[in-house]
């Protein structure tokens, strides 16, 4: 059995939202944004907000894939986050490059 037919169909329906398939053709390499994301640590579910610059962003579908880069003091921390995972709750952008 074929997957990519399958996957095909699921993007087409409505189960993907029209704000998110807009904003990510706004989004591009260098814009500063903000993640807000759900943390499943063992049984608890925390809120989370993830801030920085955008260093990648691959659009394939479902497979949509942010990548956002922070500088603490001399730490670099990056994290990748699926666009249409369930646990992304919003990206927003706060400063256009």
């Amino acid at each position: 059995m074929k997957i990519l037919p399958i996957l095909r169909k699921l993007e087409s329906t409505s189960t993907v939202t029209k704000s998110k398939k807009q904003f990510h053709k706004k989004i591009v390499k260098g814009d500063f944004v903000s993640v807000i994301y759900y943390d499943l640590e063992k049984e608890q579910v925390r809120l989370q907000q993830f801030t920085g610059v955008c260093t990648k962003f691959h659009s394939k579908g479902f497979n949509t894939k942010i990548h956002v880069r922070n500088m603490m003091g001399l730490t670099t921390i990056e994290q990748q986050f699926f666009f249409y995972s369930p646990s992304v709750l919003d990206v927003a952008i706060l400063r256009k490059k």
